[in-house]
């Protein structure tokens, strides 16, 4: 285990202070102990040699004073950060020295000799330059605002810690604007990580599902065909026969995978292992919806078996570290609700890992062997990501508006949050309580923490389908429920392409000003208010006392066209049931089919001709 760093307020000086148990706050190079899983090492470094740029017009010793008092401006946000802000993370540290250098870089060709120069309109040339850069090296697309946002608050932060450094700006360098107005960031620019679209989610899903319940075990039986016969080639001396002995071995036992091609020879075995381990990670992303750390951070025994009260039925728990806003660089050991799938999912990972856990002495999940220097390693977040995209395209999954989806590991949390809510609100509160493990039991062991990434997640899916639901059903000509008539009778003004900017607006009002929220069920939507809610709900719909017969009778009820194919095979079901019906029977069945009717005449049915 690395040793702890030790406190920075023992140190004699600003620079002897430690960053790190190997580098000093005044080094030249820091070595960074953050031990969250899926980081690159150059992720966990920063060099602060850094030539004088092309075009400085500042001399190198200037140069070498900026960057010097940059490390004493982390130093400050790492050990007295302004008021109201948290002490700086070590990861924080390493982002913020990426920014701080850039900015450097900027002021030597600028001419600027100290951060003491920089005003309100070295801020603003900046925000043009910045403008100007591309997002990353190579890459075509211009920086996001967000981006451009972390920048202005590096310069705003050096002003507010002024008091505690040689060299900061003096006067305000965002004198009447925020660092979101001078970066121009806003909700139309902010750019989220988008969710995976439905169609994309249940393909990928559905094919990880398939790797995993029907062909892991498979999967797993050619490589222990595969390793064995090798082996017994290999004792004959010659490794050519070894890999003849191994394909002939795998030959007869005759396996396929589940694309339905042979599993016949190392090449076809090596390719399903791989796509198998990907293919438990998409199930533990999609139906737990850990982050990519907390995924990453699972090692052998991550499946642990704790008793529901006293039912003697036991729940299977995901055993993983959480690393967001935990102070310890080794992370809080955290548990999540499993379900069986995910069970299977794991089991298949430890037995993938096996022969690297042995070769390595580690015992990390995901693990794979380095190319390039031969050694066994944790897998990254960029290496997950391009493996994910890897068996999107191996398995088939379909294109999205004619390209394919670029996936992310992010997404799958995203989308988990989506489903939930879109599904059932009533669950939220046992969603939050899943993704930070706070069952009642739990709660009493110190399990317990607020999970605001998941609830702010949830909350925005809630307001994207209210909006969604919000901008059909005002451009609607037809609409049933009795809400649904209210509104046609008075959204006229909403309607076509004259309407569309009287629409969004009003839509922005209503987000933006109430507390409106629109939920789904299978059979139309509910506009929730609580003083006419038949169901009883009194934040939401009773998902208990809400039915098809109830809702009808209710003013906040409205059903659009999406939903013909749910009220008409209810009248199918219905209808079919009619002619051996006794009398009390036929007449609820006749009711059922007459409320049946008069939706598909609201909405406008044809009889699927439309």
């Amino acid at each position: 285990m690395k040793p702890s760093p030790r406190p920075l307020a023992a140190a004699p000086s600003w620079e002897d202070a430690r960053v790190s148990p190997w580098s000093r706050f005044g080094d030249e190079e820091w070595l960074l102990d953050i031990r969250t899983p899926g980081r690159r090492a150059d992720q966990n470094r920063v060099n602060w040699f850094r030539p004088l740029p092309n075009g400085a017009e500042i001399s190198v010793r200037d140069h070498a004073h900026l960057l010097r008092a940059a490390r004493h401006f982390l130093w400050s946000m790492y050990l007295n950060p302004p008021p109201g802000r948290k002490r700086s993370s070590l990861s924080s540290l390493q982002s913020k020295a990426t920014i701080l250098r850039t900015i450097v870089g900027w002021m030597a060709r600028e001419g600027l000799r100290r951060f003491a120069e920089i005003d309100a309109g070295a801020v603003e040339r900046l925000c043009v330059w910045l403008r100007q850069r591309s997002a990353r090296a190579g890459s075509p697309g211009r920086m996001r605002t967000a981006t451009i946002t972390g920048y202005l608050l590096a310069i705003k932060d050096l002003y507010r810690q002024r008091a505690k450094l040689d060299d900061a700006p003096m006067s305000d360098p965002l004198p009447l604007e925020t660092t979101y107005e001078a970066a121009g960031h806003s909700r139309a620019t902010k750019g989220t990580i988008p969710f995976i679209p439905d169609a994309i989610a249940v393909a990928i899903l559905s094919a990880a599902l398939c790797w995993v319940e029907e062909y892991g075990e498979t999967i797993l039986s050619a490589e222990a065909i595969r390793q064995a016969a090798w082996l017994r080639g290999r004792a004959t001396g010659a490794r050519r026969n070894a890999s003849y002995v191994a394909r002939k071995a795998l030959r007869e036992a005759g396996l396929h995978g589940p694309s339905g091609g042979a599993l016949d020879g190392a090449y076809a075995v090596r390719h399903a292992t791989t796509h198998l381990a990907e293919a438990c990670f998409i199930v533990i992303a999609g139906f737990v919806g850990m982050r990519v750390s907390e995924i990453l951070s699972m090692r052998v025994g991550a499946i642990e078996l704790r008793p529901i009260g006293e039912s003697g039925v036991d729940q299977a728990y995901v055993v993983a570290r959480l690393f967001k806003t935990v102070d310890d660089p080794e992370g809080r050991e955290e548990r999540w609700v499993a379900p069986a799938l995910v069970v299977r999912a794991v089991a298949l990972l430890e037995r993938l890992s096996a022969g690297l856990r042995v070769a390595s002495g580690r015992d990390e999940l995901f693990l794979v062997r380095n190319t390039q220097r031969c050694a066994i390693v944790p897998v990254t977040y960029m290496h997950m990501s391009w493996r994910i995209n890897d068996f999107a395209r191996a398995v088939g999954v379909p294109d999205h508006e004619g390209k394919p989806w670029l996936f992310s590991t992010h997404q799958f949390r995203k989308t988990f949050a989506r489903f939930v809510a879109r599904r059932d609100r009533s669950q939220l509160l046992g969603l939050a309580e899943h993704f930070k493990h706070a069952s009642v039991a739990m709660t009493a062991r110190g399990y317990v923490g607020s999970d605001f990434d998941l609830n702010q997640l949830v909350d925005h899916e809630a307001r994207a389908e209210t909006a969604e639901a919000l901008d059909r059903l005002l451009s609607a000509r037809q609409l049933g429920g009795r809400m649904g008539e209210r509104i046609t009778a008075r959204n006229a003004r909403f309607r076509g392409r004259a309407g569309e900017q009287v629409r969004r607006d009003y839509i922005a009002f209503i987000l933006e000003e109430t507390d409106l929220r629109i939920h789904a069920c299978d059979y139309g939507w509910c506009v929730f208010q609580q003083e006419t809610a038949r169901c009883g709900g009194e934040i939401e719909p009773d998902e208990a006392a809400r039915a098809p017969a109830v809702c009808l009778k209710c003013a906040n009820m409205v059903i659009e066209r999406k939903h013909v194919p749910y009220w008409r095979d209810r009248r199918a079901r219905n209808a079919a049931l009619l002619p051996v019906a006794n009398p009390m029977t036929a007449a609820v069945l006749n009711e059922a089919i007459g409320q049946c009717d008069a939706v598909l005449a609201q909405i406008g049915d044809d009889d699927g001709q439309a």
